[in-house]
């Protein structure tokens, strides 16, 4: 009796593992979490120098500012699996497997931008400091996986990349100027931040829930 019950044990155990193992290959946790060390290291490297644009205003921007919106691309790359059979079945650990490997792919990002970004070299530079790569680090994946659950993992980048190119390179002019002002906004800047975080939880809590273009799944049934 003793035996057949550490049997079973040991059997839902290794199943347990299999799950996550098999989900965190699918999502492509090892790449993706090498990608993001390496984004912030190349951070801690070449967070102070910084890119002059602006098609009718130039600014400066510091790369540390624009380094986030890489890793928000990572982790939405990152979010393609062949587990719509599990979402299909009802399966309650796909949205705590989802959140936990989103969380395993930002928690380096964000401990690395805010202890390791340099400080800019020029004090006209827009937006500096280490708060201010975290506050894009939100912001952005938050952007990020939204797209991620309407279209899906291989456009998830299109979306953050036109934002941060229309911050880029329109900076404070333009129709619809106020829609990417958070991203190169002071650091201290609380409206901003919020931005920020609002877009973090909508964007992530979609994902976890809903999967790869699960929201677009939704509204189209409808």
């Amino acid at each position: 009796m003793l035996t057949r019950f550490v049997r079973l044990h040991a059997e839902l155990t290794l199943n347990a593992l299999r799950f996550w193992l098999l989900f965190a290959r699918a999502y492509r946790g090892a790449p993706s979490l090498a990608a993001i060390l390496l984004l912030t290291v190349l951070n801690a490297v070449v967070g102070a120098h910084e890119v002059r644009a602006g098609l009718s205003e130039p600014v400066t921007i510091p790369y540390a500012l624009l380094i986030p919106a890489v890793m928000a691309c990572v982790v939405g790359l990152s979010c393609y699996a062949d587990v719509s059979h599990m979402d299909r079945a009802g399966t309650r650990r796909v949205p705590l497997a989802r959140l936990l490997l989103l969380l395993a792919l930002l928690a380096p990002a964000a401990v690395g931008l805010l202890l390791l970004t340099p400080g800019s070299q020029s004090p006209e530079a827009l937006g500096q400091g280490e708060w201010a790569a975290f506050r894009n680090l939100l912001g952005l994946t938050g952007v990020v996986a939204l797209s991620v659950t309407v279209f899906g993992q291989e456009a998830s980048w299109v979306p953050t990349t036109v934002l941060t190119g229309a911050a880029l390179f329109l900076g404070r002019q333009g129709t619809g100027a106020g829609a990417w002002a958070w991203i190169f906004a002071p650091q201290n800047d609380a409206d901003a931040f919020c931005v920020a975080v609002v877009l973090f939880v909508c964007g992530t809590s979609l994902l976890v829930f809903h999967g790869e273009r699960g929201l677009a799944r939704s509204v189209l049934r409808y």
